[in-house]
């Protein structure tokens, strides 16, 4: 029987950050080496030993008068050691940009904010981010609207940006921040889900699948055996299989999955076409290697439940197109 302790299906790539801090890094050591050149030069124009010459008509020798520093060689060392200083602080200031996370991981385009939809999550100190998948939408007892997703795709104690790629126009867009998260590990009953709370904006909204397969309800009756399904924007189709084990918190099923599709949506699909939300996607593996890093997609899929989570933090599921 699998488990529910596997490895964290995300997207951990950063690109954009480290281009930065290699630009940073080169800027520092270019700034060292215009220090270091002032230095070097005077010590090959100095002879190892003191110079002596003989003043005309004698055979007494006397010291050769000393140089003149070059204080022009000194501005230049002590401007330019500043100058790496400050390069090397700015690898570890967090990048002030506003721009959405289209640099961060490239998303497939989306119609709508719906289950399934790719996200790049942009972490609020600049050190980075990563692609995940959107889960399904919540109201909040605030009247806002967001969207369940893997706690892990968040960086803990931040309230990361979140971007999509609007394919009707505007390419990468921000529609929300990070309100909720918690990622205590991966085996286990350790629990990982975040919440995404939406900005008001002009992009549509869908509790569908994939803004296509209508969600009707919060599964009540899960079984070993039963047929459930995950749909996550790397794998970039449903993926189901037989469930396999049922904890308090979790579900592990036989799907595939890919890294990146972490926080899709996990459901079971009812004869009508209609779907009933399970759970939150966040781990995965093979049975003879529970941690198979990203290199090889899994062969098993674990879901952290959403039922309870509605309750402890107030969320409603939004189960129809335009429900209230």
């Amino acid at each position: 029987m699998v488990g529910v302790s596997a490895h964290a299906l995300a997207n951990l790539g950063s690109p954009s950050s480290l281009a930065r801090t290699a630009l940073l890094l080169a800027g520092a050591l270019l700034c060292l080496s215009v220090a270091a050149w002032p230095v070097l030069s005077q010590r090959r124009r100095q002879h190892p030993e003191t110079q002596e010459q003989m003043f005309a008509g004698t055979n007494v020798p006397y010291a050769a008068p000393p140089q003149r520093r070059q204080s022009d060689g000194g501005r230049l060392t002590f401007a330019a050691l500043i100058c790496a200083a400050g390069f090397v602080a700015a690898i570890w200031l967090p990048s002030k940009s506003t721009m959405p996370a289209r640099p961060l991981v490239a998303l497939p385009g989306a119609s709508a904010i719906a289950p399934g939809t790719g996200i790049a999550v942009t972490y609020a100190d600049g050190s980075g981010g990563m692609g995940c998948t959107a889960g399904f939408l919540v109201r909040t007892n605030a009247g806002r609207t967001g969207i369940l997703t893997a706690g892990h795709c968040n960086k803990e104690g931040e309230a990361s940006k979140v971007s999509i790629n609007y394919s009707a126009g505007g390419g990468y867009v921000n529609i929300g921040t990070f309100s909720q998260s918690v990622s205590e590990g991966l085996n286990g009953e350790a629990h990982d889900i975040g919440l995404i709370t939406l900005d008001s904006g002009k992009i549509p909204q869908s509790p569908a699948i994939k803004a296509a397969v209508p969600v009707t309800g919060i599964a009540t009756d899960l079984k070993v055996g039963q047929l459930l399904c995950k749909f996550g924007m790397k794998t970039g189709r449903a993926e189901c299989g037989q469930v396999t084990d049922i904890s308090a918190s979790k579900v592990a099923f036989l799907a595939a999955s890919e890294c990146g599709d972490s926080g899709g949506p996990v459901y079971r699909l009812d004869d009508d076409g209609t779907a009933v939300a399970v759970g939150i996607l966040i781990r995965a593996g093979h049975a003879n290697d529970p941690h198979p890093g990203c290199s090889t997609p899994a062969t098993f899929s674990i879901a952290e439940l959403v039922r309870p989570w509605l309750g402890r933090w107030s969320l409603t599921a939004i189960t129809e197109p335009g429900s209230p």
